[in-house]
């Protein structure tokens, strides 16, 4: 069995994709297939980050599962290899959202992509189509994880300044982030982007501290605040 390791929870998880397999004549059957870890851990390596360009992860991911049919397990473990914790969170949101809007009269999103693991069934169609439907649901999450429009961009082109405590430039950070884009700063989308931003543009001996904290990504914002 293969493992990747979680580098957002440091939790392991076997990634066994399945495939369809000619079984006799005139029958398809679908068993599990090993992912080269090292593949999975070069593509996040060339992924790029979902905050930077969403449409592009999304695309680059889309890619790299091809046409294998991920089980549960496997999907989750992969976005945990492949995201924070509030990243995921903004991912299944947006793709919960983005599902229910195109497929008003269906299934609800939550149960498309539940928060725990449903065990399908991969040897019957509708285990399959429920696998392929969360996986499709995951990268339009991606696609639409981080909010659009100009007005985020006053948002990312603010620096922390120069008689500016710590506190008051993350507060105005927050202040802004709603005025421009309308986002909820503690909506796990705000919290991202709060956290990138205040990290990011903060003064550089600040920014430097804060990005030598192990998965600082990983951290709250009141923990970040304490240590800047």
């Amino acid at each position: 069995m293969n493992e990747v390791e979680s580098e957002g929870e440091g939790e392991k998880a076997n990634l066994l994709p399945l495939r369809e397999i000619p079984t006799a004549p005139g029958i398809i059957g679908y068993v599990n297939v090993p992912i080269n870890t090292s593949d999975v851990r070069a593509f996040k390596k060339e992924m790029g980050k979902l905050m930077d360009d969403p449409l592009g992860v999304s695309e680059r991911l889309d890619e790299f599962l091809g046409t294998s049919i991920y089980s549960y397990e496997d999907l989750t473990a992969i976005l945990r290899s492949l995201f924070n914790t509030e990243e995921r969170e903004m991912i299944r949101q947006a793709g919960i959202r983005e599902w229910e809007w195109r497929n008003p009269q269906s299934t609800p999103g939550a149960q498309k992509w539940p928060s725990q693991d449903p065990r399908w069934n991969a040897q019957t169609e509708e285990g399959r189509r429920s696998m392929i439907d969360m996986r499709n649901i995951i990268i339009q999450g991606i696609r639409e994880a981080v909010p659009r429009g100009q007005n985020l961009s006053k948002v990312f082109g603010e620096c922390q300044g120069k008689d500016e405590t710590p506190t008051e430039w993350l507060e105005r950070l927050r202040k802004s982030l709603q005025i421009y884009s309308g986002t909820d700063p503690d909506s796990p989308v705000g919290e991202v982007l709060l956290k990138t931003q205040f990290v990011a543009k903060s003064w550089e001996d600040i920014r430097k501290k804060l990005e030598k904290i192990e998965g600082w990504q990983e951290k709250g914002l009141q923990e970040l605040l304490r240590e800047a």
